[in-house]
């Protein structure tokens, strides 16, 4: 039933929200702010997007993630999960007008950059990744690539997903255009 509910409940206000402007276009000047959640592991990530050109924009991306070793560590009698926070710049490049999209409230893009990437492990974890010959903790630099969409709902408020490397694999969120 909850389901249900709030199935209409965004439906409800897609339609209501819904311009016939041309949402979805990303240009020059255009400033978006993403705040999302890690869907798979716990997490929780934010972006910040500025519009250097039309369809390009620069900005920072954020994450904090608590992923588990998973079936890998559960086979090997360890199950714990660690904290990985990461930060650094982020470009995207948004499709709509490269692939002739004609869909006014959805965009594609792709995004990249390369990300300060900080693990810390809980000391049973660390323990067991030092028995294995593995430092107790690590951080260093980490690739950012991703796949994104995002459905305009109004002229300031879109939903998106994206999947891809850095942070949790596949994220969820809404984006604010300003």
């Amino acid at each position: 039933m909850k389901k249900v509910l709030l199935s209409s409940l965004l439906a409800l206000t897609a339609f209501f929200c819904a311009s016939t402007s041309s949402l979805a276009q990303f240009s020059k000047g255009d400033k978006k702010v993403n705040i999302g959640v890690g869907l798979g592991s716990i997490g929780a990530n934010a972006s910040v997007e500025y519009g250097i050109m039309d369809d390009l924009g620069v900005g920072l991306f954020a994450s904090y993630e608590r992923p588990s070793t998973g079936i890998i560590g559960a086979l090997a009698g360890v199950n714990y999960g660690y904290n990985q926070i990461s930060i650094g710049p982020r470009a995207a490049y948004h499709l709509n007008r490269v692939l002739n999209m004609k869909d006014e409230n959805f965009d594609l893009y792709v995004a990249g950059g390369i990300l300060y990437r900080n693990d810390s492990y809980g000391s049973d974890y660390r323990a067991y990744r030092q028995s294995v010959g593995l430092s107790g903790s690590d951080s260093g630099l980490s690739l950012l690539a991703r796949v994104g969409a995002s459905f305009q709902f109004s002229d300031n408020l879109a939903g998106f997903a994206e999947l891809g490397s850095g942070g949790s694999w596949l994220q969820a969120g809404i984006s604010f255009k300003f």
